[in-house]
């Protein structure tokens, strides 16, 4: 697994040697961040059930300002601390080790938000619609942010959102990714 574009383009990353870590492969990024295109610069990232952070990172690599990691594993967050130790991000980086929920709820309490959120759960559990109904209603997805959901074709977004819109799906080998806009920004 490496780092695709940007300014540490080409760094290899440590991945979590689990069953419980789904790896993104380099094709569903580089799908991802064309979609994307400038959004990454300047930005504020969460990256929620990061895995070994690969999306963060490549956010970090492409212009984005500061991220925060959440995973409840700990072999994820402790392989997201050594990519960002091996790539000197740390003091553009915050990692959180608890359930997206829970962090989620604190990150509201410290009246956090974001312009790009990642969110790639385990597959066909249940997450995507809890954890997308919470950020409907919550203050931690900026007035113009950005979601990006991966998921799997048997597990779709929420029928109905109130200010989160779903704008662009798209698939990627067995696994799709949709685009989620607050107020129509993408």
């Amino acid at each position: 697994m490496r780092i695709i574009g940007g300014t540490l383009k080409r760094r290899q990353l440590f991945f979590p040697k689990t069953f419980l870590t789904r790896p993104v492969t380099d094709r569903a990024k580089e799908t991802i961040f064309n979609i994307l295109g400038g959004r990454c610069r300047s930005a504020a990232v969460l990256d929620l059930f990061a895995g070994s952070g690969s999306l963060g990172i490549e956010a970090l690599s492409r212009g984005a300002l500061e991220i925060c990691f959440v995973d409840s594993a700990k072999a994820a967050t402790n392989c997201v601390m050594r990519n960002l130790k091996m790539l000197t991000l740390e003091s553009s980086s915050k990692v959180i080790r608890m359930p997206v929920l829970k962090a989620i709820d604190r990150l509201e309490k410290k009246t956090k938000s974001f312009d790009l959120i990642f969110l790639d759960p385990p597959h066909n559990k249940g997450l995507i619609k809890k954890v997308l109904h919470r950020l409907d209603h919550s203050a931690i997805v900026a007035p113009l942010g950005c979601i990006v959901v991966g998921h799997s074709n048997q597990e779709g977004l929420p029928n109905f959102l109130k200010t989160l819109r779903a704008e662009r799906s798209t698939k990627i080998g067995q696994t799709f990714v949709s685009f989620l806009s607050k107020a129509g920004s993408l």
